[in-house]
């Protein structure tokens, strides 16, 4: 179900961007979180943008939060158009990809249900895709607030809170990491499109209701786009502030959130592996001989020289345990993901995908 507020944006088409930005929120369960970010997005500097206009998908709430952020936004006078989806699928993936097929516009900016946005964020983010065409997804700084006081630990584990700085400057995050968080994070729907049209899909498992399975999703977006030759940066100028509620500043909370993280963290060393080509092609059961590599791996361990030998070791463990579960897909995964990066190379940013019958099945294999 849609419903839409189509109100005067008040913007001028030929200004900068001139074409216009959406702004995605997908939220569950987010009434009580919304009315915040809502009324930060209405305050948002609009001028010059083009068309401007902020799409909502409520991911089978049951706390009435269409009807309140309806009800949020005509009270803040509409300050662009509004459009509520409802996704009944659980699972954040499910409701930022019917989000993402609903917008037209060249740029999403993706904003989490507990952000809120400084004024020029817009302006800032736009003003970056505009003025360079190599940058494929745009990533900010989020800041924590909280209505409890933030524990000293916080800090060290702010990132993992999308609460922290992603690169020591502007520019480019690699060679200090190769993704950003989604929360405030910009996307290039260009690149998004020709993603899904060379055969792009997702491996990770997404966060579905209170679950902290991951979050992987937005990961996945950055290394579609970086398969394609595009790049992704971070702009520190971007802050937003990122409420932080009491019951997630616990430690409890924090070692389930990273354990979420960890859980599906084995694809994102897939996508590095396949990305330089230490993954040629999958042989049969590769699964399991990734398993037999990563035991021997385990076993050699005391003999290393690896310096931070316990965080070496659970990194194995959570791959082993990544493989056993994900047997029955695994191998499939791969060769999906090698099927889009061959596409994607022979087709970069700026061209049209030729069509072809599927991935190619030969199955070789090469390790470092």
């Amino acid at each position: 179900m849609t419903s839409e507020a189509d109100m005067n944006t008040g913007t001028d088409p030929h200004g900068v961007g001139g074409q216009g930005v959406g702004i995605l929120i997908s939220t569950y369960n987010g009434a009580t979180k919304l009315p915040a970010t809502l009324r930060s997005l209405a305050a948002l500097d609009i001028s010059g943008l083009g068309h401007v206009s902020l799409t909502v998908v409520d991911n089978a709430s049951t706390d009435g939060t269409a009807d309140l952020a309806g009800a949020e936004w005509a009270a803040l006078g509409h300050p662009f158009p509004l459009t509520i989806i409802s996704e009944p699928r659980p699972g954040k993936l499910n409701a930022q990809e019917t989000g993402l097929a609903s917008i037209a516009q060249p740029f999403v900016l993706i904003c989490d249900d507990d952000n809120s946005l400084f004024p020029d964020y817009l302006r800032i983010g736009v003003r970056y895709l505009t003025d360079r065409p190599n940058i494929g997804v745009l990533g900010g700084r989020g800041m924590a607030v909280s209505t409890v006081p933030i524990p000293d630990w916080f800090a060290e584990y702010a990132y993992f809170f999308a609460c922290a700085p992603q690169a020591p400057a502007t520019g480019e995050v690699r060679p200090i990491r190769n993704v950003v968080y989604g929360a405030g994070m910009w996307l290039r729907m260009e690149g998004y499109r020709r993603a899904k049209q060379l055969g792009f899909r997702f491996l990770l498992a997404s966060r579905t209701g209170r679950s902290l399975a991951t979050g992987g999703e937005d990961s996945e977006l950055c290394w579609a786009l970086r398969f394609q030759g595009y790049e992704v940066w971070y702009v520190d100028e971007l802050r937003f502030h990122h409420h932080v509620p009491a019951d997630r500043l616990t430690e409890d909370y924090r070692q389930r959130l990273l354990k979420g993280m960890h859980a599906n963290g084995p694809l994102g060393g897939i996508y590095l592996r396949v990305a330089n080509g230490a993954i040629r092609r999958p042989v049969r059961l590769f699964w399991f001989k990734e398993l037999v590599y990563t035991l021997i791996d385990l076993v050699l361990l005391p003999f290393s020289k690896t310096e931070d030998r316990k965080a070496e070791r659970w990194r194995m463990m959570y791959n082993m345990q990544y493989l056993v579960r994900e047997r029955g897909n695994y191998d499939q995964a791969i060769e999906q993901l090698m099927y889009y990066r061959d596409r994607a190379r022979q087709n970069t940013h700026g061209q049209t995908a030729p069509e072809d019958g599927g991935p190619n099945m030969a199955i070789t294999e090469h390790r470092p």
